[in-house]
């Protein structure tokens, strides 16, 4: 028997997966797809890790164990996977994106550098931003090469004796005795602990979760880089919406998003789709709005963002199934966190101390919303 079973081995599985290993546990792991696959979250080549954190402040302790366990991963992996290159926040002057990230950088006093949109236009002539923008820029953000970091994850956490089991779907878990039994096509595996890190499709092993989770469709642009350097950024327009550009994995070449897209949201959304004329439309016009005069994305690529209400993470054990931890909804912003959200959701299974606090990540707090 082992000691934790993982359901889904995006970056969260994986994450899991090497946390358990560190930990002394027998590890067992499965994923319906295989290595690399594109049917959830954490596939795209790279992913931006930000030092302060628009989101809130609850995320900066997460967010300060994922740097170090981010170190940790580079020195047992031999890779460079972090490259810190800097980052923007950029939106219209006094909005709440950059009264957070203001907070979050005094609170825990990470350095930063407000500026106003004639000094960042001066730094970087590419942004072209009108007058009412504010910019903060943190010098110790930057960019994941976040399929290099899936396959050290996975590379590893076999290396320290897990058995992941790829194209290998679960079809349930059913109470067994002080543990479960994970039943695939392939049989079945009895385990202690399981960790539900399923994505998209987290509510088939923790019933409950489909009051609190939708899958959102995502689409990803890759384009020739901007004229002139700019750093990775995300920018609220002044319409509201939300975008973000950073390096693709490829040296020239940059990756683009806009958050909630085209707002297509269920879960008939949890599957695979093609990317069709309007979503080229739609981001080749939001790549003009931000970088004017860059070349329009070539590349297009389809993900899921598995939300909650709030857009805050659930890493809990399950109310209803002892010996479960959620590890689920990371909303489109969970890559960066996931050594931590792994090693926090391994010591959850271990009944063994929090790394850190996972009151903000209850979720007893979403089902009261």
């Amino acid at each position: 028997m082992h000691d934790i079973g993982v359901i889904g081995l995006g970056a969260m599985g994986l994450a899991s997966a090497w946390a358990g290993v560190r930990a002394g546990a027998a590890v067992i792991a499965f994923d319906a797809f295989g290595p690399g696959h594109t049917h959830g979250s954490s596939h795209g080549e790279t992913r931006m890790i930000r030092r302060i954190y628009s989101e809130g402040r609850v995320y900066m302790p997460l967010l300060e164990q994922s740097y170090a366990l981010w170190s940790k991963l580079e020195a047992e992996s031999g890779e460079r996977l972090f490259h810190q290159t800097g980052g923007l926040d950029i939106a219209p002057d006094g909005h709440a994106l950059l009264n957070e990230s203001r907070a979050c950088a005094d609170t825990y006093s990470r350095p930063h550098i407000f500026m106003d949109s004639r000094t960042a236009n001066d730094c970087w002539p590419a942004l072209d931003l009108p007058e009412n923008c504010g910019v903060i820029k943190s010098p110790e953000s930057g960019v994941l090469m976040s399929d290099a970091a899936n396959a050290a994850l996975a590379r590893l956490a076999r290396a320290g004796g897990a058995r992941l089991n790829w194209n290998t779907p679960v079809s349930s878990v059913q109470p067994d005795g002080d543990g479960f039994m994970i039943i695939t096509p392939e049989g079945k595996f009895p385990v202690r602990r399981v960790i539900n890190a399923a994505g998209p499709w987290a509510d088939e092993f923790s019933p409950g979760l489909d009051e609190v989770i939708r899958t959102e469709r995502q689409v990803i642009g890759y384009f020739d880089g901007p004229p002139g350097d700019v750093p990775p950024f995300q920018r609220v327009l002044d319409d509201g919406r939300r975008l973000y550009l950073l390096p693709a994995g490829t040296p020239g070449r940059w990756k683009f998003g806009l958050y909630h897209h085209r707002q297509q949201a269920g879960p008939e959304f949890r599957g695979a789709s093609e990317v069709d004329a309007e979503d080229r439309r739609l981001l080749t016009a939001c790549l003009n709005t931000v970088l004017p005069g860059c070349p329009p994305p070539d590349r297009f690529e389809v993900c899921r963002f598995t939300n909650t209400a709030d857009t805050r993470f659930i890493l809990d054990r399950d109310p209803e199934q002892a010996g479960m931890v959620i590890l689920a909804a990371c909303s489109g912003h969970g890559y960066k966190f996931a050594p931590a959200t792994g090693e926090a959701a391994v010591a959850l299974a271990l009944d063994a101390p929090l790394p850190v606090d996972l009151t903000a990540f209850t979720l007893a707090r979403q089902l009261r919303r």
